[in-house]
């Protein structure tokens, strides 16, 4: 099985009949599209998210290449939005195994220089909100499609524990999101739901263009130094 880039995937079975929402893909660089492609080449069955007609355009082909059930718009600052997304998922799918969960968003202008200086509360609410707030809200939602168990995977990063230049806001909402996951493993856990935050390191995604100092080319050097040593 070749992705969208063309390079050739292993394939097997190891999801099969397995099925899944994949929310947070921007496009074929994201760390969402990576494991989701992966998932879909080990045989499981995918839906997929999307906030908006340009993220549409770039996430339908993406879908339709794996062979996604589902397509189905979601903003996570919405109720409403939510509830219809979470029906429709029940709907085509009854229950679900797996939730991978790569949602974050701050405001970019914040995203550089001082933390203190440039630090707004609407923008920090919101950033928190999406980030953060999100998976307790997904969590919630997907549990009850999960009468068997499941797994749900949320995205952070080592800005959450140590200070990693210009990461401002996202790094204090990625903290609250490791918080969260851990409140969340404990309440899910008895139900056979296993719930994890997975790390990643610095990676060439769209992400990391927003952040002041960020290269899609090549990661930033400052901070790969502060990935290995720490920036405190």
């Amino acid at each position: 099985m070749a992705n969208s880039e063309g390079w050739d995937m292993p394939t097997g079975d190891l999801m099969k009949g397995k099925k899944g929402l994949i929310m947070g893909v921007a496009n074929s660089s994201s760390i969402a599209w990576g494991i989701a492609s992966q998932l879909a080449a080990q045989g499981a069955e995918l839906a997929f998210t999307y906030m908006g007609e340009s993220l549409e355009r770039r996430v339908r082909p993406l879908a339709e290449s794996v062979g996604a059930k589902l397509l189905i718009p979601a903003d996570v600052t919405d109720d409403a939005s939510m509830d219809a997304a979470f029906a429709e998922l029940e709907k085509t799918f009854g229950t679900i195994d797996f939730v991978v969960h790569s949602v974050a968003f701050a405001n970019k202008d914040e995203l550089k220089g001082s933390f203190v200086d440039n630090t707004t509360r609407d923008s920090f609410l919101l950033a928190m909100n999406i980030s953060a707030f999100s998976f307790v809200d997904v969590s919630k939602r997907a549990a009850k499609l999960m009468p068997n168990g499941g797994s749900l995977i949320t995205l952070t990063y080592l800005g959450s524990e140590r200070v990693i230049p210009n990461y401002n806001t996202m790094g204090v909402a990625k903290a609250a999101l490791e918080a969260a996951t851990r409140y969340i493993a404990r309440d899910l856990g008895p139900k056979n739901i296993r719930v994890n935050a997975i790390s990643a390191g610095a990676m060439r995604t769209l992400s990391l263009a927003g952040i002041s100092g960020g290269r899609r080319d090549g990661v930033d050097a400052d901070v790969l130094r502060a990935q290995v040593a720490g920036d405190v």
